[in-house]
């Protein structure tokens, strides 16, 4: 099982461009001084005053430097807003700048306003991703290629350079309802569980999904998912490290009309069944439990939350790094 970080990925509006993209540096430092195996970034537009995000290919182009040898990834990576020969031809170059250690996580968005921002009716928006996922791995393995659909056509034409792995980098895929869990191996090389969803929905959507797959004649490989995490010398500490800001960034997200389950819950409503939080122990009893049921065979964590004093982040890392993994690989 491999871990991970999430670099941020949201961050407060009234944090400074340089302060935010030095706090990024710092967490993927981190966590590579700390024995994880890769970094993560996520995807929005438009998302102040309230709340910044950083473009994720720009952001592991810089960390790549910075984390030699690990596993770069987005989760996700909002790729109907991109035409598929930049997504093709950006995602390519991070692969060869990883030499072969990118993971493309990506996701149909949902927020209003990037759909109107963009010009793209929200209603297309599971269409596209698809379509798009199939023309990203047309550009990939054509010589030359071709594609026709409903959204992009090209002819005739190849990338430069193509990407390290063959045929391509991974293809990961979020999803926050049942039935589009159940479409992902349709396109998609595998469901990315998000740290928004509780067991009981990983649960309810398994099924489905393993169904499609043996459909398909695709093995089952577990479920890559991130979670909210904190941990601490002590669950109390834990606890009070993370709660406030992890409430606010979950009322936010019922603001924006994040689809699937509820997030205007509080702390202990969250706690129950989305939230890895505690002592050392408690936190490794955790992921076990995660890993044991699901097949995780990669697990990377949120662990900044805005309005969070970023040093509590940072000790989170050490601390995993030094009590939790070890723990979970010994």
């Amino acid at each position: 099982m491999k871990f991970g970080v999430f670099i941020g990925p949201i961050f407060p509006g009234a944090m400074s461009g340089p302060d935010t993209f030095d706090l990024a540096v710092r967490l993927a430092r981190t966590a590579q001084q700390s024995g994880f195996d890769g970094v993560f970034a996520a995807h929005h537009y438009v998302l102040g005053p309230s709340h910044q995000m950083l473009h994720p290919l720009l952001l592991l182009a810089r960390l790549s430097a910075e984390v030699p040898g690990a596993y770069l990834g987005t989760s996700v990576y909002l790729l109907p807003f991109t035409h598929p020969v930049e997504a093709a031809e950006s995602a390519a170059l991070l692969d060869v700048m990883t030499g072969g250690r990118l993971i493309l996580g990506v996701g149909k968005g949902y927020r209003a306003a990037e759909f109107e921002s963009f010009g793209i009716p929200r209603a297309e928006r599971g269409r596209r991703l698809a379509e798009a996922v199939h023309a990203v791995r047309a550009l990939w393995e054509g010589e030359p290629a071709r594609f026709t659909g409903d959204y992009y056509t090209f002819r005739d034409v190849t990338i430069r350079p193509k990407p390290v792995q063959v045929p391509g980098p991974p293809i990961w895929v979020g999803s926050d309802t049942v039935d589009g869990v159940a479409g992902v191996p349709d396109y998609g090389d595998a469901w990315i569980a998000s740290g928004r969803h509780t067991r009981t929905f990983i649960r309810a959507a398994l099924p489905g999904y393993r169904a499609r797959l043996e459909e398909l004649g695709r093995p089952y490989g577990g479920v890559p998912m991130f979670r909210e995490m904190h941990v601490a010398a002590d669950a109390r500490r834990a606890e009070e490290g993370m709660r406030s800001a992890l409430e606010a960034l979950y009322q936010s997200y019922a603001r924006w009309g994040q689809p699937g389950e509820r997030y205007d819950q509080d702390f202990a409503e969250l706690k129950r069944e989305r939230i890895l939080v505690g002592s050392p122990e408690q936190v490794a009893e955790g992921v076990a439990a995660y890993r044991d049921e699901f097949a995780v065979p990669f697990m990377w964590f949120r662990l900044y939350f805005p309005g969070m004093d970023p040093e509590l982040a940072l000790d989170t890392i050490r601390l995993f790094g030094a009590e939790v993994i070890p723990r979970l690989r010994g």
